[in-house]
C-alpha cells in the first residue's frame, strides 16, 4: 500500500499490484465514501499528492479531493495546470463504492450488479419540467395538463400501499402515450409495475439489484451532490444524473451545501448524461438556471404545493421553454 493521503477521517492509497495485475486501482476509504476508484492509467504518484493537497487548499472535503486529485494526476500528464485538468470532462473517473447492502440470498454481489453496459436512455427533446408529486390526483392533473416526465415519490406509507399506489400511478401513466413515469426509491414496485424508470439515491442503490433494473429495462436516474457521487453514478452509466440542491430548500434536511448556479454550469459542461437539476428552483431564479444551459428541471413544492398543480406547471412550461 502507498499512501497517497491520510487524515483523522480516513486515507487514500493506492493498492499494490499483485502479480500478473496490471490494473492500476485507487482506493478511498474515507467517512463518506470508501470505494475503488478507476482511473485506467498509471498516475504518477506525487501528482497524485499535489492534486489532493491543491483541492483540500480549495476548501472540498477529503472524499471530493480523491476525485480531483486524479483528475489533476491526468492533467499533469500532458501538461495542464490544476484548474485546466477540472474543466477536462475526460479526466473524470469512474469509482464504485464497497458499502453494499449483502443479503443472504446473495452470493456473488460484484456479478449481483454487474454494470457493463448502460441504462436505456432518457429520450427528452429540449427544455423539460420534470415534476414531482405524491398522489394520484396530482399524477392526473398534470398528465391531463402535458406533462410527459413525472417522478412519483410516496413517502411514510406501509410497503402494501406503496406497492398499490405505484401500480395505479403506472396504469393511469398507460392512459397517456406521451408519459415517463419516474418511480422514486422502490424499485421493485418500479420493476413489478414495469414503469418506465427509477430514481434512487446514493444510498438507495446498496439495496438494488442493478442486474435486475436493467434487464428490465427501466430508466434509471440517480442523485448527486458532490464529486465522489458524481464519480460513482458513473460507473452505473444511468439514463440521467440529478445534480442539487441548486438552492436551499426546504423538502428536506440536508447535509449538502447548495450547488448554485456556477457549480450546475459546471456539471452541464462536465457530464456525458442528461442532467436533471433539482432544488429550490423556482419563478425568481429560473432564467439563471436557464442560462447554464441544463435542459431538466425538477420542481417539488413550485407544482405540488400551488393552489392549481396544473396551472403552476403550464407557467413553469411556458417561462422555462420561451
Amino acid at each position: 500500500m502507498k499512501i497517497i493521503a491520510q487524515t483523522e477521517r480516513g486515507k487514500f492509497y493506492v493498492k499494490e499490484k499483485t502479480s500478473g495485475e496490471e490494473r492500476f486501482t485507487l482506493f478511498a476509504d474515507w467517512q463518506f465514501f470508501c470505494g475503488e476508484i478507476q482511473p485506467e492509467e498509471q498516475l504518477n504518484l506525487d501528482d497524485l499528492k499535489k492534486g489532493f493537497l491543491w483541492s483540500q487548499q480549495q476548501g472540498f472535503i477529503e472524499e471530493d479531493s480523491s476525485i480531483i486529485s486524479v483528475m489533476i494526476a491526468r492533467g499533469r500528464k500532458h501538461g495542464l495546470s490544476p484548474e485546466e485538468s477540472v474543466l477536462k470532462s475526460d479526466y473524470l473517473p469512474t469509482s464504485s463504492s464497497f458499502r453494499q447492502v449483502i443479503r443472504e440470498d446473495r452470493k456473488d454481489t460484484l456479478k449481483f450488479n454487474q454494470c457493463d453496459n448502460a441504462f436505456q436512455p432518457l429520450n427528452c427533446s429540449g427544455r423539460t419540467i420534470y415534476p414531482i408529486v405524491d398522489n394520484l390526483e396530482h399524477l392526473k392533473k398534470l398528465f391531463d395538463t402535458g406533462a410527459s416526465l413525472i417522478q412519483f415519490r410516496v413517502k411514510d406509507k406501509s410497503q402494501n400501499d406503496v406497492y398499490a399506489l405505484v401500480k395505479k400511478a403506472v396504469e393511469l401513466s398507460r392512459e397517456y402515450s406521451f408519459s415517463k413515469l419516474i418511480i422514486n426509491d422502490y424499485w421493485e414496485a418500479a420493476i413489478e409495475s414495469e414503469a418506465f424508470g427509477v430514481h434512487l439515491g446514493q444510498e438507495d442503490i446498496k439495496y438494488a439489484d442493478l442486474s435486475s433494473l436493467r434487464s428490465s429495462g427501466l430508466r434509471l436516474g440517480i442523485s448527486t451532490h458532490s464529486f465522489w457521487e458524481v464519480s460513482c453514478a458513473l460507473q452505473l452509466s444511468p439514463s440521467y444524473i440529478a445534480c442539487g440542491p441548486i438552492f436551499q430548500t426546504r423538502v428536506k434536511k440536508m447535509p449538502w451545501s447548495p450547488q448554485g448556479i456556477r457549480n450546475l454550469s459546471y456539471w452541464v459542461r462536465m457530464l456525458p448524461k442528461p442532467i436533471v437539476a433539482i432544488g429550490g428552483i423556482n419563478l425568481k431564479n429560473l432564467e439563471s438556471v436557464k442560462l447554464t444551459g441544463v435542459e431538466i428541471i425538477s420542481l417539488i413544492n413550485g407544482i405540488s404545493r400551488a393552489a392549481s398543480p396544473e396551472q403552476a406547471f403550464l407557467t413553469y412550461k411556458e417561462r422555462w421553454e420561451e
